[in-house]
């Protein structure tokens, strides 16, 4: 698992799916960090995908690095308010940071994926390697 964590942190960017009305939807999304085996992520509670979110709470995040290596976690999503996680994520990104401002910021979301599947793959030939947390 150190090696997706390890990945992640490289590779922050990605793209994240939801279901909206029985469809996929994808968008530009970044990785925030990880604290117990648990893949936190952020979003506003005005923004559709928090709706989606709510509405069907499964998810999948996708990064690929230059050399083409993917990463792809999917699980069940779980919004905290624990307020040191949300200023953790505060700290470690400049950019969500300069949006939300505060850890109380009242439309400030942190989630996080559990009960999921890790999965890397490249174009090695080797097969994808799958870790649960």
């Amino acid at each position: 698992m150190k090696e997706i964590i390890g990945f992640l942190y490289e590779n922050p960017s990605g793209a994240f799916a939801t279901v909206d009305n029985g469809k996929a939807r994808v968008r530009p999304w970044g990785f925030m960090l990880e604290e117990s085996g648990m893949f936190y992520f952020c979003t506003a509670n005005t923004k559709d995908v928090y709706k989606q979110l709510q509405q069907v709470p499964f998810a999948e995040f996708t990064s690929t690095s230059k050399d083409m290596v993917t990463v792809r976690l999917s699980g069940k999503v779980i919004f905290t308010d624990d307020v040191s996680m949300k200023r953790k994520v505060l700290e470690n990104n400049p950019m969500v940071k300069s949006i939300y401002q505060s850890e109380d910021n009242p439309i400030f979301e942190v989630f996080y994926i559990e009960h999921g599947e890790a999965i890397i793959s490249d174009f090695s030939g080797q097969p994808p390697r799958k870790f649960t947390f």
